[in-house]
Protein backbone atom coordinates (compact mmCIF):
# COMPACT_ATOMS: atom_id res chain seq x y z
CA UNK A 1 0.00 0.00 0.00
CA UNK A 2 1.43 2.99 -1.05
CA UNK A 3 1.76 6.03 2.06
CA UNK A 4 1.90 9.55 1.70
CA UNK A 5 3.95 11.69 4.22
CA UNK A 6 2.01 14.64 6.21
CA UNK A 7 4.18 16.69 8.31
CA UNK A 8 3.66 19.70 10.44
CA UNK A 9 4.82 21.86 12.87
CA UNK A 10 3.93 21.68 16.84
CA UNK A 11 5.24 24.23 19.68
CA UNK A 12 7.20 22.74 21.95
CA UNK A 13 4.30 22.19 25.06
CA UNK A 14 2.39 20.34 22.54
CA UNK A 15 5.25 18.42 21.63
CA UNK A 16 6.31 17.28 24.97
CA UNK A 17 2.23 16.47 25.74
CA UNK A 18 1.71 14.46 22.62
CA UNK A 19 5.27 12.77 23.62
CA UNK A 20 4.46 11.70 26.85
CA UNK A 21 0.77 10.52 25.97
CA UNK A 22 2.18 8.04 23.22
CA UNK A 23 4.57 6.64 25.90
CA UNK A 24 2.02 6.24 28.12
CA UNK A 25 -0.26 4.38 26.12
CA UNK A 26 2.89 2.55 24.39
CA UNK A 27 2.70 3.99 21.34
CA UNK A 28 5.87 5.96 18.74
CA UNK A 29 5.05 9.51 18.15
CA UNK A 30 4.45 8.09 14.59
CA UNK A 31 1.74 5.93 15.60
CA UNK A 32 -0.30 8.30 17.92
CA UNK A 33 -0.11 11.36 14.97
CA UNK A 34 -1.94 8.23 12.78
CA UNK A 35 -4.75 7.32 15.19
CA UNK A 36 -5.15 11.38 16.30
CA UNK A 37 -5.69 11.91 12.45
CA UNK A 38 -7.85 8.92 12.08
CA UNK A 39 -9.98 9.93 14.70
CA UNK A 40 -9.96 13.39 13.29
CA UNK A 41 -11.28 12.30 10.08
CA UNK A 42 -13.60 10.04 11.35
CA UNK A 43 -15.12 12.33 13.52
CA UNK A 44 -15.18 15.27 10.92
CA UNK A 45 -16.60 13.28 7.55
CA UNK A 46 -20.21 13.18 8.82
CA UNK A 47 -20.24 9.72 8.18
CA UNK A 48 -22.11 8.14 10.84
CA UNK A 49 -21.24 3.89 10.52
CA UNK A 50 -24.21 3.20 13.53
CA UNK A 51 -26.19 4.62 10.21
CA UNK A 52 -28.54 1.91 9.20
CA UNK A 53 -27.57 2.55 5.85
CA UNK A 54 -24.30 0.51 6.70
CA UNK A 55 -25.78 -2.46 7.81
CA UNK A 56 -25.52 -4.82 5.54
CA UNK A 57 -27.13 -7.77 7.63
CA UNK A 58 -30.36 -5.33 7.96
CA UNK A 59 -30.39 -5.35 4.35
CA UNK A 60 -29.76 -9.16 4.30
CA UNK A 61 -32.62 -9.64 7.17
CA UNK A 62 -35.16 -7.41 4.99
CA UNK A 63 -34.48 -8.62 1.81
CA UNK A 64 -35.36 -12.33 3.52
CA UNK A 65 -38.86 -10.63 4.80
CA UNK A 66 -39.59 -9.26 1.42
CA UNK A 67 -43.63 -10.12 1.36
CA UNK A 68 -43.36 -9.94 5.33
CA UNK A 69 -44.75 -6.33 5.77
CA UNK A 70 -41.63 -4.82 4.34
CA UNK A 71 -42.39 -4.22 0.86
CA UNK A 72 -42.89 -0.66 1.41
CA UNK A 73 -39.06 -0.32 3.11
CA UNK A 74 -37.86 1.73 -0.37
CA UNK A 75 -40.59 4.19 0.07
CA UNK A 76 -39.90 4.38 4.13
CA UNK A 77 -35.94 5.39 3.21
CA UNK A 78 -37.11 7.82 0.36
CA UNK A 79 -39.11 9.19 2.73
CA UNK A 80 -36.13 9.38 5.27
CA UNK A 81 -33.42 10.93 2.75
CA UNK A 82 -36.23 13.58 1.50
CA UNK A 83 -37.74 15.31 4.34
Amino acid sequence: MERKVAQTELDPGEYQTLARTAEKKGLTIKEALRQAARLWVHEESGIDPSDPIFDIALGRRKARDWGKGTENASKEVDETLYK
